[in-house]
């Protein structure tokens, strides 16, 4: 049910939660209210900035596609082009399942690393340096940070 807004004589405004015939009564005085023109709800869907910048044939920017496209439709289009999946299409965990998928794969590569140097301790007999040396060789450690340094450059 809608909210209208009344008004009494005595008592002014206020507001009632009534079917489109029903009427209320003034809270104060229980005299029937007059029901008053009231302005509609402001919506997103039509009242954002540019609700209407697709209708006029010029377009819009997309900020995702970073460009100017027709309508959201091509907006779509251009973005699962690119691998981009829309959150309403992705299920309302699946951003959850993919972070935690991640997190458990990050998990398994730092497992793998301690127990490697935990071999590599017993390798050199408790020598931590060879161990240190063997377990992360520099020109990998190198890679790994030219490809890190590369992610964070990177929009």
């Amino acid at each position: 049910m809608p909210i209208y807004d009344f008004v009494c004589k005595e008592h002014g405004e206020w507001e009632a939660l009534v079917k489109w015939a029903q009427g209320s009564k003034c809270p104060e005085c229980g005299v029937a209210g007059v029901q008053q023109v009231s302005m509609p709800a402001k919506m997103t869907t039509l009242w954002n900035a540019g609700w209407n910048s697709g209708l006029s044939g010029n377009g819009f920017f997309s900020p995702s596609a970073g460009h100017r496209v027709a309508n959201k439709r091509e907006e779509e289009k251009i973005m699962n082009a690119r691998g981009f999946v829309n959150e309403k299409d992705a299920g309302g965990e699946a951003m959850y399942d993919t972070l935690a998928s991640r997190k458990i794969d990050e998990k398994k590569q730092l497992d793998a690393t301690a127990n490697l140097y935990r071999e590599n301790l017993k390798k050199f007999n408790g020598d931590k340096v060879m161990a240190v040396t063997e377990t992360f060789p520099a020109k990998q450690m190198l890679e790994q940070a030219h490809a890190h340094d590369a992610a964070k450059e990177s929009p």
